[in-house]
């Protein structure tokens, strides 16, 4: 942290405050982690659905988004949006 003046501590965050951060950080991994098994979860009901095998699942939807420049994460994220959104 930077300095008010010579005589003035260092500006840091209270204990309190830390402690709130802390526990934000801790909520939005608990919920990264479940949005990402959900999203692993509608990817292995899609490829069963479509009765493919994964190496074809890859080739025919995932490596056309790839070659776009979107990356794994985002490729699978669009594609289970796409199917899985209500008509």
């Amino acid at each position: 942290m930077k300095k008010i003046g010579k005589g003035q501590d260092n500006l840091w965050p209270s204990q309190e405050l830390v402690e709130q951060l802390r526990e934000k950080l801790r909520e939005r991994i608990a919920c990264e982690e479940l949005e990402s098994a959900w999203r692993l979860e509608a990817l292995d009901r899609l490829i069963s659905v479509l009765q493919l095998e994964p190496t074809a699942f890859q080739r025919l939807w995932v490596e056309p988004l790839l070659a776009v420049g979107a990356t794994m994460d985002v490729a699978i994220a669009s594609i289970v949006a796409s199917y899985f959104q209500p008509n």
